[in-house]
């Protein structure tokens, strides 16, 4: 069963129009005695004019006689439901003031529509395909592209349940009610539904990246169409109101998704990728912002370590330089106190028969608010640096002695000596939490 032959005087013809697609009669040749010289484009064999009728259709078609060879025409021919399917879409091509011919091969043979639909000034061709037998995507892909090199638009039909293509090219989904109602698109168009934070300025739908508000990317996406018409949608395509295109917003469906859209839902679809692309760009720039405030952070919370582990490893040192001193002043040997201790600016204190005597290595920055509290006593440093900050925060004319001892080299943060202090213990005691 084919649609399209070769007559010996009036060369091609189309049997699916009355006039034969060459302003001939079709009771000219059906039926006719002897036989109208009526031959396959493909293979040169003999074919008759038939027709028939099937439900609602009037059929006319060409069949080889009897005893055909092996033809690609033919086969690409067989079957009700593609010999139907290419009937509506011709008639459908042609109802919305297009002209539509069957099978229509290239020049070097590299395609074959199934109809060929071109506009009435010829600046569009599109290929209309029904496909209704099996075939892998990276046959259908390579097809598809062999359309696009030679400018040729395409969309590909089929009534198959399931289609691993449906999504990889133009191409829909057909169904043929039961009732002898008109074929329906089922599957292929879509539809974008919006959807906007109130305040598109502070997303509510934050992603827990980054801190702070960040704008509304948008949170629409495509949904499916109710089914409708094979006619309304072919018209569509021939008014140029639809068009196949890739999805880019999120689809929760495969990463290549193509679906036939009008105009209106590309623009909605346009403003949420671009609103999308903002709100990346602002999450990329506070990412980088908030980055660099976490690294500062760190980086001051590290010299801060390294400040208070150099602070013990300063008070360790001196403490017996600072026993002995006191013992040859005082005449008795001083009680050494606990180390890190606010009331004492952080330093160490040492008690000469019980009372306060001095404070080993006071923190400067403390002495401040002890200023009066510690005017009576001897305060010690380990160099003439930290005697010259303590002294900026002491009262007027307070004693500070300078024992230089050698320091050893500066430790790891978070290591301590058996008996000593972490830096995180000392933390915790420079701010009374050992108390709590």
């Amino acid at each position: 069963m084919v649609f399209v032959g070769v007559h010996g005087e009036w060369g091609r013809i189309d049997a699916t129009q009355a006039d034969l697609g060459c302003g001939q009669d079709r009771e000219s040749i059906y039926k006719a005695k002897p036989p109208a010289p009526l031959t396959c484009y493909e293979c040169d064999w003999r074919l008759h004019l038939v027709h028939k009728t099937h439900g609602e259709y009037e059929l006319w078609f060409l069949r080889h006689a009897a005893n055909a060879p092996h033809c690609e025409a033919r086969l690409a021919g067989e079957g009700m439901a593609h010999h139907l399917l290419k009937l509506d879409l011709a008639h459908h091509a042609r109802a919305a003031g297009w002209s539509a011919e069957y099978e229509v091969a290239s020049s070097d043979g590299s395609w074959r529509a199934d109809v060929m639909a071109t506009s009435p000034d010829g600046s569009r061709k599109v290929a209309l395909e029904a496909q209704m037998a099996s075939s892998s995507i990276t046959d259908i892909k390579a097809r598809t592209d062999r359309y696009a090199a030679v400018g040729v638009e395409v969309c590909w039909f089929t009534d198959r349940k399931t289609v691993p293509w449906l999504d990889a090219v133009p191409s829909v989904q057909i169904a043929r009610p039961e009732d002898g109602g008109p074929v329906q698109i089922t599957a292929g168009p879509a539809r974008f539904s919006p959807e906007w934070c109130h305040d598109r300025s502070d997303c509510d739908w934050n992603s827990g990246c980054v801190d702070g508000p960040l704008p509304c990317g948008g949170h629409g996406k495509w949904l499916a169409v109710e089914p409708f018409a094979l006619d309304r949608f072919v018209a569509a395509i021939c008014t140029n109101t639809t068009r196949p295109h890739r999805l880019r917003a999120p689809s929760w469906e495969k990463d290549e998704t193509w679906r036939w859209i009008t105009r209106r839902y590309f623009e909605l679809e346009e403003e949420q990728v671009r609103a999308t692309a903002r709100r990346k760009q602002v999450m990329e720039r506070l990412a980088a912002i908030q980055q660099r405030q976490r690294e500062a952070r760190a980086e001051a919370e590290r010299q801060h370590m390294a400040a208070i582990e150099a602070l013990l490893q300063r008070q360790k040192a001196l403490v017996k330089p600072v026993v002995e001193f006191a013992f040859h002043e005082a005449g008795a040997y001083p009680t050494v106190g606990r180390d890190g201790i606010p009331e004492y600016a952080m330093g160490v204190p040492l008690y000469v028969r019980g009372k306060p005597y001095a404070v080993i290595c006071p923190v400067a920055s403390r002495v401040t608010a002890l200023r009066d509290a510690l005017a009576p006593l001897v305060f010690f440093a380990a160099t003439e640096y930290e005697r010259d900050r303590i002294a900026a925060q002491a009262a007027r004319g307070q004693r500070i002695e300078v024992l230089t001892v050698e320091l050893p080299p500066p430790a790891v943060p978070a290591q301590r000596e058996p008996g000593g202090l972490t830096v995180q213990q000392a933390v915790s005691r420079m701010f009374g939490l050992d108390r709590m």
